[in-house]
């Protein structure tokens, strides 16, 4: 539990304590009803004095001399530590949000991803177990405020709003994942983000068969169906467990020996009218397992299989080993 929340519940429990003290005191020096004695007792800690109910005994005079000393101390207390901590709630979340934006400026070939839901929270995992800067949006302020303090980079808005994605830094992004739980949403955000930042790869979620064409249209580069997919998954593990474990190998965020990358080779790479071969070495420990040309896919590319530029290749390898070869390219590339 927070300081702040602390002691917001001790300057309540006072409060509390002293009105019901204040209340019991009064009907049994006074012989009050329940409703006269809580009407004296808030009037009384309140300091208004209306004067139209005052104790008439000698100890019920007492009392109410006491309770007015010990219960507006407390009820001034509660009021403060109240305030006082409305206002530091308001000022860290200023200073809180200030930093956040601050962090969102800086950043520059991040991620974008719409939606803190269980989908959205399953890319985040695997963008933040590969390094990759990222900026979360998520439309629930408490969400966004649990999740930075989890040292999330995360900002409250509408995903769909432009004003929002253009402080995500979505002209200065290399792609967007909209994962919001319903379909129409997923189509504003991939229109908007398309029309702010036109080279932008867009990855969107959808629920329904009938929206992936939208999304399409919309400007979505890919788009990803997760009923769909869970259904094609849960039966290749019923019918090909191997292949299902191999696949959990090679994209579990937490292994090491295995990883999958795409190698991009740009024009004036040392790659280009080489052979496969130079890079399925026995020393090199990569293994090119497919060559993206176009719209074309090789797969298992021979070794005399020439590299083109333009070409994605799907290397698979340790991630050291696949770290070595990508410094070995761009340190060979002239300046």
């Amino acid at each position: 539990m927070s300081e702040a929340r602390l002691k917001l519940i001790t300057a309540l429990t006072y409060l509390i304590i002293v009105i019901v003290v204040g209340v019991l005191g009064l009907m049994y020096f006074e012989n009050w009803p329940l409703l006269t004695a809580v009407w004296a007792t808030i009037v009384s800690l309140s300091t208004t004095g209306y004067g139209d109910i005052v104790p008439v005994t000698i100890g019920g005079r007492i009392f109410m001399m006491i309770l007015i000393v010990a219960g507006v101390g407390v009820v001034a207390y509660s009021l403060g530590a109240i305030v006082s901590i409305t206002i530091e709630s308001q000022i860290n979340r200023m200073m809180g949000r200030n930093t956040m934006e601050k962090t969102i400026r800086a950043l520059n070939n991040h991620i974008i991803i719409c939606g803190a839901g269980r989908v959205g929270m399953s890319v985040l995992e695997i963008i933040r177990g590969e390094n990759i800067p990222y900026v979360l949006l998520e439309q629930n302020p408490e969400t966004v405020a649990r999740l930075q303090v989890e040292g999330i980079v995360a900002m409250a808005g509408d995903a769909s709003d432009d004003e929002v994605l253009l402080r995500a830094g979505i002209q200065r992004a290399r792609g967007i994942i909209t994962a919001l739980s319903q379909d129409p949403y997923n189509v504003f955000v991939t229109l908007s983000a398309r029309a702010l930042n036109p080279s932008l790869h867009i990855v969107a979620r959808a629920e329904r068969q009938e929206t992936v064409d939208k999304l399409k249209r919309a400007g979505a580069d890919r788009v990803i169906t997760p009923a769909q997919l869970a259904g094609q998954r849960m039966a290749t593990a019923m019918l090909k467990p191997a292949s299902v474990q191999l696949v959990d190998t090679l994209f579990a965020t937490h292994n090491i020996e295995v990883q999958i990358e795409e190698i991009n080779v740009v024009p004036g790479s040392p790659l280009v009218n080489t052979s496969i071969r130079n890079i399925n070495r026995d020393d090199s420990n990569v293994i090119i397992v497919a060559v993206i040309r176009g719209d074309n896919i090789i797969v298992s590319p021979r070794a005399n299989t020439k590299i083109e530029a333009g070409d994605i290749l799907i290397a698979m390898g340790s991630r050291e080993d696949l770290s070595r070869l990508e410094s070995s390219i761009t340190t060979a590339m002239p300046e």
